[in-house]
Parts: structure tokens; sequence; C-alpha cells
């Protein structure tokens, strides 16, 4: 995804960025990315404060928008937060 125009950063999909972020956390746990459920909340997979603060700068740069690591810890699934991160893109090519 990198760094894009405005009107493709409002093309970005959901599963696009579930699918990076599932991918980071592939990499971190060292986990396969099929292990890794979309619904299941991140603190199962014992992402915490600290490493949702790696989390979200990684995603952050992947994507081309500042994420907040508070939407790591209040959004707890890859769902959720490729919800946020969809909407903070809009936002941000607004």
């Amino acid at each position: 995804m990198s760094e894009q125009g405005a009107a493709s950063v409002t093309s970005v999909t959901k599963q696009q960025v579930a699918d990076e972020l599932t991918q980071l956390l592939s990499e971190l746990l060292d986990l396969e990315p099929d292990l890794i459920d979309h619904d299941v909340p991140l603190s199962a997979y014992g992402i915490d404060s600290m490493t949702s603060t790696w989390l979200t700068g990684e995603l952050g740069e992947r994507c081309g928008v500042v994420i907040d690591r508070v939407v790591l810890l209040d959004r707890p699934s890859v769902a959720e937060v490729a919800e946020d991160v969809v909407a903070a893109l809009r936002g941000a090519a607004s």
C-alpha cells in the first residue's frame, strides 16, 4: 500500500488493511498468516501496549496514515482495526 495519492487512498479496503495487519502479526508472532483469526481479540495473541506501539507504527507506514496505538487497544480485533484505519485513510484524504 505505501505512498499513494488521495484517490487511491480512499479505495483501500478493510480487507487490504486486515491483510497488512495479519502479515505484521504473522512476522511478529512467527505464525502462519492463516492461523490469525480476524475476529479474535489481539490480546489473545499477546499484543499489549508495547507491541501495539510497534504494530501501529508499522501498519501506519504501510498504509500511509498515522495510527494512534490506542486504536489497537480500543478496537481489539484485526477486523475492527482495519475498519478504523480505512476510516482514518478516508478522513486524511478529504
